[in-house]
């Protein structure tokens, strides 16, 4: 590497990290537009996964001050517990999250807080790793553009377990700086980031352990040598205590898989081939629309797993430069390339791919579908951008070295750029009936109908729930617990005695009973069935609900979990 001395500290100091944090900041709110401007009324997908988003940081908020011991308790799929564990828990997030909710009320902008706050943090950290393998400082922004804003990783803001992968290159960088000085500190931050990953989303710590197999293993073969025991004695006392929240955290995961079944199988694990020219891009679609309609390829589409034409140039370019053989150079480009290699493997489909050989094994078994690494490939891709970068901007001038790496990094913005945003707006205020059943004596069990167990049926339900935080029968996760799919099936005939049974066996003490949600043909019959009804008491109505308290001889027993 070839850059100004000035140019190559090792880790950034404090005015050029907040200098570069700032233009991180500034590309994500004109990137992430209208929804940087918006946050606080708009998000990006009415969908079932973002309605659990928004569920579950509102879980976190409540449950942090009220439960916070036993915080995967939460309220939906009653009677079961251990229920946040049925899909990514975002504990770290909600840390995040907890304080907007209780100073503005607004679950909106806890969500988007945390989707903007991760894109700029994995510009931050892509920086920061770029600076610590001794990079300059044109290539580190260049590797930050990278990693926060290729649409591969970018587009998936919407999905809270995936666009927070920030902690990852804070991670490595500090392990990098480990394994080059072997300060007993930089390992204990790199564990600490660790920790504050496997918080943050399960998917980034099974991400983060790949990307640290690969960079021990090129260490270890290329000669560094250190004892488990002096590994030990680094991280010391205080390595081990940081890690204790990320094995507590996996504790509820284990209960779930051995009482629930919660494991991933090798079905749908293939996506499309299109999907690996797929781009929310501008540039990309316009360039995908010269040769086949776009709008055919996106609806192909199992994901958008296109990185970008300058990344995989450059990549290649870094891959296939004379960099001589036993530098720091060379070695970086082979640990990053084989980081892509090993990504872009996880995500082939047969004859290459290597998931049918990885997918059992402990934390792989917890990924659904393992085209999502594509988010460490762009990682990789990232690094080896910057080497690249590095290397062939090297022997310029100054002045020319910085026009260069501007003109590429223009250059990658307008090839990246999605905005506008499609964004929407959605209304978590609570209806009439869910403020009336706020007011009522806890604890309580609530069952809303019609219900279809549709996704999205669940998910309004969930978010209904929010006003009161009982206990609910609803629920959407990662798995729906069989003794819940009948439920939704068996109330598909309610207010019929097999359907009101099933409710009791569930121990129900409010049916919320939403008229609207009935078509107008089908309304009538449903009025009548509960009209009279012997096992139900109507206790509220107004002129889109009706609630009906549920008759008990004797008296169910109350829930057991706190709220």
């Amino acid at each position: 590497m070839h850059a100004e001395e000035a140019d190559r500290a090792d880790a950034p100091r404090p005015r050029e990290f907040w200098t570069a944090a700032g233009i991180f900041a500034i590309l994500t709110a004109v990137l992430t537009y209208p929804l940087s401007v918006r946050a606080g009324s708009v998000m990006v997908g009415d969908n079932p996964d973002a309605h659990l988003f928004i569920w579950t940081f509102a879980w976190l908020a409540h449950a942090f001050a009220n439960q916070p011991l036993s915080l995967f308790d939460a309220n939906i799929f009653h009677p079961l517990q251990h229920t946040l564990a049925f899909s990514e828990n975002l504990v770290g997030s909600g840390l995040i999250a907890a304080p907007v909710i209780w100073i503005t009320g607004n679950p909106f902008l806890a969500l988007n807080a945390v989707s903007l706050l991760s894109v700029l943090l994995c510009g931050c950290g892509a920086y920061v790793l770029a600076r610590r393998l001794g990079l300059g400082v044109a290539a580190a922004f260049i590797c930050g553009i990278v990693f926060a804003f290729s649409p591969a990783r970018f587009f998936r803001i919407g999905q809270l377990h995936l666009t927070t992968v920030q902690w990852i290159p804070f991670a490595l960088a500090y392990l990098h700086t480990y394994l080059d000085r072997g300060r007993a500190r930089d390992l204990r931050i790199a564990v600490a980031f660790f920790t504050l990953q496997a918080l943050t989303t399960g998917h980034g710590a099974v991400f983060l352990a790949v990307a640290i197999a690969v960079v021990i293993a090129e260490r270890l073969i290329a000669g560094w040598r250190r004892s488990p025991r002096q590994i030990v004695r680094d991280s010391g006392v205080t390595g081990g205590l940081l890690l204790v929240p990320a094995i507590l955290i996996a504790i509820p995961y284990q209960i779930v898989q051995r009482e629930m079944g919660l494991r991933r199988f090798l079905e749908n694990w293939t996506v499309a081939g299109v999907s690996y020219i797929a781009s929310p891009s501008r540039l990309h679609q316009a360039v995908i629309n010269l040769f086949t309609p776009v709008e055919e390829v996106n609806a192909t589409a199992h994901a958008y797993l296109f990185p970008g034409y300058l990344p995989i140039l450059l990549s290649v370019m870094a891959i296939g430069l004379a960099i001589p053989a036993g530098t720091k150079a060379r070695r970086l480009t082979i640990c990053y390339g084989s980081i892509a290699l090993i990504s872009a493997l996880l995500i082939a489909g047969p004859p290459l791919g290597l998931w049918p050989l990885v997918y059992w094994l402990p934390g792989f078994n917890f990924i659904r579908v393992p085209s999502r690494f594509v988010i460490l490939l762009v990682l990789a891709l990232a690094v080896l951008s910057a080497l690249a970068i590095e290397w062939i901007t090297g022997r310029l001038p100054a002045r020319t070295r910085r026009w260069t790496v501007a003109a590429v990094a223009l250059l990658m913005l307008g090839e990246f750029a999605i905005a506008p945003l499609d964004v929407v707006s959605l209304s978590t205020r609570p209806a009439a009936a869910e403020r009336w059943l706020a007011d009522q004596p806890k604890p309580f069990v609530v069952a809303e109908v019609p219900m279809s167990g549709a996704p999205r049926e669940q998910t309004r339900y969930m978010l209904h729930s929010m006003a009161h935080w009982q206990n609910t029968v609803h629920g959407y996760s990662g798995i729906e617990p069989p003794q819940h799919t009948a439920l939704y099936a068996a109330m598909k005939s309610f207010p019929d005695t097999a359907s009101v049974a099933q409710l009791r066996a569930f121990g129900v003490t409010y049916i919320v009973v939403h008229i609207d949600g009935y078509p107008a043909d089908r309304w009538p019959a449903v009025e009548s069935g509960l009209s009279g009804h012997a096992a139900l008491d109507q206790v509220f109505q107004d002129a889109r609900s009706r609630v009906y308290r549920v008759r008990y001889d004797p008296p169910p027993s109350p829930s057991s979990r706190p709220r």
